[in-house]
């Protein structure tokens, strides 16, 4: 279950936690350092058919918590099953699980990548993005994705997509279950800029978190290149079906190419296979 919020405000030095039923997962605790602003929020996804909000209110305060749930999402389709077509587990056997020997010179740049629960209205979907640095090197919690992620989200949408750092395994091997990873959550951001979707232009969405990145979550900040010219060789990090975080390879120099009838709007990759396996792209 995903629960979402029209508002969501914990006092000072209240805490709230959410669980399941064995309390196998608790997530939280919730405090007044999220959500400051105290819209639309959302928190992340509990396994089972009951999620339980536990709230603490310290001995002598009055000032009592807005916990107001608007809808509750009810994910049938990826519950920690490695069978799963979408989520944990969904994705291709070709795929290299970013703890392999091909993800050991990206592991700074693997921390900055996250997947995304993205929010449209009615409807949740998988997608992945990467923190971004900016010439002031500052810090500011830019985040690149698609454009076709959540291409008509609403700002109440935007603020409360769900984006998961460092989900991944602990070794080379396909994790048996997630049940057992560390939850390091962030939920909502703004968007900045976006161009296209899919088949048009460059299909890129520019956002702000709406907090700054926890220093424990180890967050690393990828760099760009504004020079137009091709990669000759390099990784792309992701969240293939958002199952764990995985790396694919290309020797070759990417090629201007498009994706639908406007020339020269993406580079084209062509995967290698490397020591592992063959990663590839997929969906998400």
């Amino acid at each position: 279950l995903i629960l979402y919020y029209d508002e969501f405000s914990i006092p000072k030095n209240g805490k709230l936690f959410l669980y399941n039923n064995s309390k196998t997962q608790i997530i939280g605790a919730f405090t007044d350092q999220n959500n400051k602003n105290g819209g639309a929020y959302a928190t992340e996804m509990v396994y089972g058919e009951t999620t339980v909000l536990e709230y603490f209110q310290p001995a002598g305060s009055s000032d009592k918590p807005l916990v107001i749930i608007s809808e509750v999402s009810y994910v049938y389709r990826t519950a920690g099953q490695s069978s799963a077509s979408r989520g944990f587990g969904g994705a291709d056997t070709c795929e290299v699980n970013v703890e392999c020997p091909e993800g050991n010179e990206w592991s700074q740049q693997a921390n900055g990548v996250a997947r995304i629960i993205v929010k449209q209205g009615l409807s949740q979907v998988w997608c992945t993005g990467s923190l971004l640095n900016n010439d002031h090197q500052d810090h500011t919690p830019y985040f690149l994705t698609a454009d076709h992620c959540g291409p008509n989200a609403s700002a109440d949408d935007y603020d409360s997509w769900i984006f998961y750092f460092r989900y991944q395994g602990s070794d080379c091997e396909n994790p048996g279950t997630d049940t057992s990873f560390n939850s390091y959550t962030m939920v909502g951001a703004d968007k900045l800029a976006a161009a296209g979707g899919a088949a048009v232009e460059s299909d890129f969405k520019l956002l702000r978190l709406n907090e700054p990145v926890p220093l424990n979550y180890r967050p690393y900040y990828n760099g760009w290149s504004a020079i137009d010219e091709p990669s000759p060789s390099g990784v792309t990090i992701h969240h293939p079906q958002g199952d764990v975080k995985k790396i694919s390879t290309y020797t070759q120099a990417l090629v201007s190419s498009n994706w639908g009838s406007i020339p020269n709007t993406h580079w084209k990759v062509i995967w290698s296979q490397t020591q592992t396996n063959w990663g590839v792209t997929e969906g998400g």
